[in-house]
């Protein structure tokens, strides 16, 4: 039960965090504290929305107790990035620890909230109407919450940490059309990541290479050419494939 648990919240805090966040709200809680306080409501309200089919008062009082502490984390990260960039040390190696040290808090507090609930056997009303779906079309409700997590995480999160781990390798480019291209590579990087996940979920290992050889075909003129694209290429095709092994191994 631990695990399912675990994944449930783990769902309201990738959607609270990332899907309902939008890069407009990301850069103004930047800039203002009460953007802060917006983006802790919003992600409240979908950690109480993603515990609705198990809803009990402690089910809820956790899922507020997450939020909680996801404020304390977010002001505290509010108050340091403001700090860095009053002092001119906000450089690109700072915003990409800060973020993965948020994240890494968020995943610690919704560990030790689980655990809390384990401990203290929060007692679970199951919808048996959201229970007997599952009973008629023969699929596990552990199960689905592990895919629709395992998807939700290689889309947007997983894009946003292959950016993240690669800011400060990427190489410069002249291209006009710089913002579209990024744009496609997400896509492209979404939908590779959705096609290794389901070549691994059956088995399919030798398959995956098909999948990296038809994405570097697309790359290939540039990638010959230029050595710093070539090693920023590889490094973000490696990373891609090491989120998509993880996910595996949630489902």
């Amino acid at each position: 039960m631990f695990k399912e648990y675990f994944l449930l919240l783990l769902l309201g805090h990738v959607l609270g965090d990332f899907y309902i966040q939008t890069g407009k709200m990301a850069e103004k809680k930047e800039k203002s504290l009460r953007w802060v306080l917006i983006h802790c409501f919003c992600y409240w309200a979908m950690m109480l929305l993603i515990s609705l089919p198990i809803l009990s008062w402690k089910i809820a009082f956790a899922a507020t107790v997450a939020t909680i502490l996801h404020l304390i984390i977010d002001v505290i990260k509010f108050a340091y990035k403001s700090w860095k960039v009053k002092k001119g040390k906000m450089t690109l190696t700072v915003k990409r620890n800060v973020f993965f040290v948020d994240q890494i808090a968020h995943c610690i507090c919704l560990f030790g909230i689980t655990y809390w609930i384990i401990g203290s056997k929060v007692p679970i009303i199951e919808w048996k109407r959201f229970k007997d779906f599952f009973d008629i079309i023969g699929v596990s409700e552990g199960l689905m919450l592990s895919w629709i997590l395992a998807l939700f995480v290689i889309h947007k999160p997983a894009n946003i940490v292959i950016q993240k781990l690669l800011m400060i390798y990427k190489p410069e480019s002249r291209d006009q059309n710089k913002k579209k291209d990024n744009n496609a590579g997400r896509f492209i990087g979404t939908v590779e990541r959705i096609i290794m996940l389901i070549f691994i979920s059956i088995g399919q290992y030798a398959s995956i290479g098909l999948v990296l050889t038809a994405k570097s075909i697309a790359r290939y003129d540039r990638i010959s050419k230029e050595k710093d694209f070539a090693e920023y290429y590889l490094l973000g095709t490696l990373i891609s494939t090491v989120i998509v092994i993880v996910c595996s191994f949630i489902i």
